[in-house]
């Protein structure tokens, strides 16, 4: 796979760096549920997970694997009947609550969703919106918010920023709600940036220029990013650290150069092997991984993955591995270090 990093001009983002050294978000062994009693179904199990101040973190997994859940949980904007069955998110190493949600979101965590018109008022103007956050949580005046607004609206590579500043969200494309959310999502300059697919409406020049936004968001005031992605190519560009997850936990954790060149979980070794080369020939049909991830909230009593593992023992479907490792390295993988179980050398008709 190709990563290699990429440096453009963008517009600068005011900084405020914060002098506090607490991780940004702490997940402490957390799970989510859904409804109650008989009904409940947990879709996230045992996610714990440090995002440091500056640091970009991707989050991949296939659909359902409990991705925007987890980033929902952080955020406290579960939809009900969905809550925190067990463990704790810290923010800045404060216990997180709903009820105390208002003094941090947008300022210290901000998000942008997968669909923007559930983050837009569709009865307000685009200008109001951010102009709203842009006084409320910075104390700007009426002129300085729409300056602001102005500058945020031209970064995230919109082409008239006083004609849609006076629009309605309705009248724009979906790319363009998409990049108005991402103006809105970093006006405040928040400490972390959870981004949930943010360039899958777009084309990839804007997607470049946003990515480069980001970034420069990134390196300019230590702002943290989570980036949830199914794009791993954009993963590997943008991200220092991967997190992958599957069926709702966390089944491998490292660096980027550990994820893509020293891959330890079948599972992971399966994504990269679907995506498609820029180099060498081609082959006759695209890999894929074969079978489908469990339900949501179903629980198996050995792996998840081991009914569409090519190295699956009989250990496997019995014993549910342990996400085991030094820290920032981690695997749940019965054959992770242990040089008795073969490698997959191939995944899906892959390479």
């Amino acid at each position: 796979m190709n990563h290699q990093s990429r440096r453009a001009e963008t517009t600068p983002i005011p900084t405020d760096v914060d002098a506090r050294r607490d991780p940004v978000v702490e997940l402490d062994d957390l799970s989510v549920a859904f409804g109650s009693g008989s009904d409940e179904v947990e879709v996230v199990r045992g996610v714990s997970l440090r995002i440091e101040r500056g640091q970009r973190v991707g989050l991949v997994g296939e659909s359902g694997s409990g991705k925007s859940v987890t980033a929902r949980a952080i955020m406290q904007l579960l939809p009900a009947p969905g809550r925190v069955s067990s463990g704790r998110v810290l923010i800045e190493g404060a216990v997180a609550s709903p009820r105390g949600a208002r003094r941090w979101r947008g300022t210290t965590v901000a998000m942008i969703t997968q669909d923007p018109l559930s983050s837009l008022n569709p009865l307000v103007r685009i200008g109001a919106q951010m102009t709203e956050m842009l006084r409320h949580h910075r104390g700007l005046s009426r002129a300085q918010a729409r300056a602001q607004a102005l500058e945020l609206l031209e970064a995230v590579g919109i082409p008239d920023p006083p004609r849609t500043f006076r629009q309605f969200p309705s009248v724009l494309s979906g790319g363009m709600r998409q990049r108005v959310a991402l103006a809105i999502a970093i006006s405040c300059r928040p400490r972390l940036l959870i981004a949930d697919e943010p360039t899958t409406a777009l084309d990839v020049t804007i997607q470049a220029q946003v990515l480069d936004l980001l970034e420069a968001m990134s390196a300019e005031s230590e702002s943290a990013v989570l980036l949830i992605s199914h794009d791993l190519g954009v993963v590997a560009n943008f991200c220092d650290t991967i997190v992958v997850m599957y069926a709702g936990r966390v089944v491998e954790t490292g660096t980027t150069d550990q994820i893509l060149d020293e891959t330890a979980h079948p599972y992971t070794l399966a994504l990269l092997a679907s995506v498609p080369s820029m180099g060498g020939d081609l082959p006759e049909r695209l890999a894929s991984i074969p079978g489908s991830p469990p339900a949501p909230g179903v629980v198996t009593p050995g792996c998840p993955f081991a009914p569409r593992c090519p190295i699956a023992q009989d250990r496997c479907s019995r014993e549910a591995p342990a996400l085991v490792g030094p820290p920032g390295r981690s695997v749940a993988c019965h054959a992770f270090g242990d040089a008795s179980w073969p490698r997959p050398v191939s995944v899906g008709g892959a390479p």
